[in-house]
């Protein structure tokens, strides 16, 4: 980060330490690498006053939240404080943000990890659209052998024997988790955020000998490295980051993925080409697990894999510039 260090950086946020949801755990992780070089400062979405004071006194604004109704109005507001004003999208902007900035475009320049999300936005001219990777902790989703992944699923209660699918994420209504009714040849399991927990969803999963483990776990990459398959079973876009990080994360620790075509944004990973298989219907799920599992691996799937740490200097040598 030596080109452009030495910002003031304010950043506008649920920021709290915690990385147990897709925005939140993109904010922190650059946020915390910003730090290292730089002065950070930090307002919350619905506090005014502190947004107001941190945008007329710092270098650059970044605004890391939904790209909602609400805050297009309050990005209208840092616009009037702030000359370097940035959104960050890693969802697609809804379509009532996007229809305002067609009447009346923000002073703003917007940073997307999946470029077509932006294509319904309207942009000032002067302004621009950026492209950023996402990061991966590859020192901790790492690959482990046989041996230890017998290890793990013997600790965590599983038969070192059978094949294990796993997703990590949140129990929401939207996800798509129900499928995991349909897996009859592997153990299951759900490592869930605790946050917008769906009390259906997670009755079915039960219901259906899915193990779920609720809440913070510290060695969560001991989950995805005992796992033989990830199941990513989302299909829309509005329940999760356009790139998910628990499928960058799985990737990374040699874990093969099994999701669905109208996902489209999967394809976007850069991965190896066996890497992910994408399905057209959830009956085909079962079969999807066991010849995706024999793809395991003791390596990584991913071809590209930036810290974070190299994900925020990129990030602030847009942004840190204008």
């Amino acid at each position: 980060m030596n080109s452009v260090a030495g910002k003031k950086i304010h950043i506008v946020s649920t920021v709290n330490g915690q990385v147990n949801e897709g925005m939140r755990n993109v904010a922190t992780h650059i946020a915390r690498a910003f730090e290292k070089n730089n002065e950070v400062r930090y307002s919350g979405l619905k506090d005014i006053l502190s947004i107001v004071r941190n945008s007329c006194s710092c270098d650059v604004t970044m605004v890391f939240a939904r790209a909602n109704k609400l805050v297009y109005w309050l990005s209208r507001i840092i616009g009037f404080f702030s000359k370097n004003l940035w959104i960050v999208c890693v969802q697609k902007p809804d379509d009532d943000f996007a229809a305002l900035t067609k009447k009346h475009p923000l002073k703003a320049g917007y940073l997307t990890i999946v470029e077509k999300d932006l294509d319904a936005v309207a942009v000032r001219p002067g302004f621009r659209k950026k492209l950023f990777d996402v990061g991966i902790k590859s020192d901790k989703f790492s690959p482990v052998d046989k041996q230890r992944q017998t290890e793990l699923k013997k600790k965590y209660g599983f038969d070192p024997d059978r094949l294990l699918a796993i997703h990590v994420g949140h129990c929401s209504a939207g996800r798509g988790l129900e499928d995991f009714a349909l897996i009859k040849d592997a153990d299951k399991m759900v490592v869930a955020s605790g946050m917008f927990e769906n009390a259906k969803t997670v009755k079915t999963l039960e219901d259906y000998g899915v193990k779920i483990h609720k809440g913070y776990l510290e060695h969560v990459e001991e989950i995805y490295q005992m796992a033989d398959v990830y199941i990513f079973p989302t299909h829309s876009t509005e329940f999760v980051i356009s790139i998910p990080l628990s499928v960058m994360e799985a990737l990374s620790c040699g874990v093969p993925v099994v999701g669905y075509q109208d996902f489209s944004n999967l394809s976007a990973i850069s991965a190896e080409d066996d890497a992910i298989l994408l399905i057209d219907d959830k009956s085909e799920l079962n079969a999807a697990v066991i010849c995706t599992a024999a793809k395991k691996r003791d390596k990584s799937y991913l071809k590209i894999a930036k810290t974070w740490e190299q994900v925020a200097t990129d990030v602030l040598n847009v942004v840190g510039r204008d």
